[in-house]
């Protein structure tokens, strides 16, 4: 069911007064914002350069999930696609629109067709889901088994299985196993129409996953292993930069809790209330390290310093590489009557 306007704002207010609490209450569990920044201030410039190189590693290997799901595209290209929607996506409210309005734009000028760049998106983007709600179980039972978190949580682990059955009929669907999920959806659909007093809300939910997902089981069955070890390699180097952040400010985690934050700012990024998460992402990460026993301010000062690479940068960076592309788009159109 749509939500209206007034909801939405609504939401974000809750959201964002939420966060300015969070932030509020640091300093209450020993966490300080100046000794936070500065410490991301004293560290020298080769290593923020090594930092930087990590993120841009991650990036690089997260450009052959985009490349295997659209045919034909190269790794350069896809790299482009991702740094200029991401640059787009995270300076508007509800940007992954604008962001993919764009890529649209860029993929029909090296050639591809709408139906390609349509199941691109699909691919990606479930792709991303899966991953963001099958590594919550991972996360816990890893803390579990080093001892990180205790047995009697059982919150979090029926959370995280939750999350782990969504993400599994996610994938079956993308495999060309959709009918479980399209249950799921007629029951939600049925659902909101009785909680609307009997009016048809979401009458077409199934209708539109199942063209959603036509013909995206081939490509899927066809690339899964690179669709696999790219999503793969794209979460460990994302958790190696979270890691190598953590420990430039003298925080040295161990790799359970430091998955942990990250499938925490995972998760929050999945809300389109603010940009990329801005705010409930931080809120997230923070809250959870200091839950397991991370001190306050380091820990802010990582996280802080990895979502500047991970959200902050990329809209410099990505502003750069789209202006660049839209140079050589307006040279290419100029030459063409020239040519002929």
């Amino acid at each position: 069911m749509p939500i209206r306007r007034p909801a939405r704002i609504a939401v974000a207010v809750a959201v964002v007064a939420a966060v300015a609490w969070a932030a509020g209450r640091l300093p209450a569990v020993g966490g300080s914002w100046t000794a936070a920044l500065g410490l991301i201030g004293r560290l020298p410039w080769f290593e923020i350069l090594g930092l930087g190189a990590v993120w841009m590693l991650g990036l690089c290997v997260h450009a052959t999930v985009l490349s295997a799901s659209m045919p034909g595209l190269r790794r350069r290209r896809a790299l482009t696609l991702n740094l200029t929607g991401s640059a787009v996506s995270n300076v508007l409210p509800l940007g992954g629109l604008a962001g993919t309005a764009l890529n649209l734009s860029m993929t029909r000028s090296w050639g591809h067709s709408r139906l390609d760049f349509a199941r691109f998106v699909v691919v990606t983007k479930a792709c991303d889901v899966i991953a963001k709600l099958l590594m919550p179980a991972v996360a816990v039972g890893a803390l579990l088994a080093s001892g990180a978190l205790s047995p009697a949580a059982g919150g979090w682990v029926l959370a995280a299985a939750v999350a782990f059955g969504a993400g599994a009929l996610l994938l079956r669907a993308m495999c060309g196993r959709a009918t479980p999920l399209l249950h799921v959806v007629g029951l939600a659909s049925r659902a909101c129409s009785w909680a609307s007093r009997g009016r048809s809300v979401g009458a077409g939910w199934p209708t539109a996953v199942s063209a959603l997902l036509e013909g995206t089981d081939v490509l899927v069955r066809r690339r899964r292993l690179t669709l696999t070890l790219g999503m793969a390699g794209y979460w460990l180097a994302q958790g190696a930069l979270f890691w190598c952040c953590l420990a430039a400010v003298g925080l040295r985690p161990s790799p359970p809790v430091v998955l942990a934050g990250l499938v925490a700012e995972r998760l929050m990024t999945l809300l389109v209330v603010t940009p990329g998460g801005a705010g409930p992402a931080e809120t997230a990460m923070i809250t959870v390290l200091i839950a397991l026993g991370a001190d306050p301010t380091r820990a802010l000062a990582g996280v802080l310093l990895f979502r500047a690479f991970v959200f902050a940068a990329e809209i410099p960076v990505g502003g750069a590489v789209l202006l660049g592309w839209w140079a050589s788009r307006r040279l290419t159109v100029r030459r063409e009557p020239a040519c002929v």
